[in-house]
């Protein structure tokens, strides 16, 4: 993304069409409303913060779903990756390295799942382009651990694997 998106103004793209741009946003757990372009079905993935809606589309309606997802991405409800790498999330934010944010915009993407261990070697390679050992994989997550403690955040280990990352309870 080329402009940083305020952390609560929603976004709005055309689908499919704009699909790229929705991977975006999504990964960096930012809100947007998908605006269906004629007979096609929304994707069966939305993730809470996205909704979506069909045209033409009462004023009141449209409204009322970009007031919903501005309260549902709000820093006490959703994390947030701004594009410079500073998560958001409970009214802290916390900056992160290159190699935490690849990791987190997974984690963001999947917020409250599992994220299995191999897809976060392939977001690590991507930086690094080399292949990550499981032991690479064991050092970030203890380094994201200790990041996250201040933002309230954790990541629990599903053994065997991988993540889900969730809030701190």
């Amino acid at each position: 993304m080329a402009t940083l998106v305020h952390k609560h103004e929603v976004k709005f793209l055309r689908w499919p069409v704009q699909s790229h741009e929705r991977d975006q946003l999504r990964e960096a757990g930012l809100p947007c409303l998908l605006v269906l372009e004629g007979q096609t079905a929304p994707p069966n993935d939305i993730s809470p913060t996205e909704d979506w809606v069909r045209p033409p589309v009462a004023r009141l309606d449209l409204a009322a779903r970009v007031h919903t997802l501005q309260r549902r991405t709000g820093t006490d409800f959703m994390p947030a990756l701004d594009p410079t790498g500073v998560l958001y999330y409970g009214g802290q934010s916390v900056p992160m390295s290159d190699a935490q944010s690849e990791m987190m915009r997974c984690f963001l993407a999947d917020f409250g799942h599992l994220v299995r261990r191999d897809r976060l070697k392939k977001a690590l390679s991507r930086i690094n382009n080399e292949a990550v050992t499981s032991n690479a994989i064991d050092l970030h997550i203890m380094r994201l651990r200790q990041r996250l403690y201040g933002v309230r955040l954790s990541l629990r280990t599903v053994w065997g694997r991988g993540y889900i990352l969730e809030a701190a309870g």
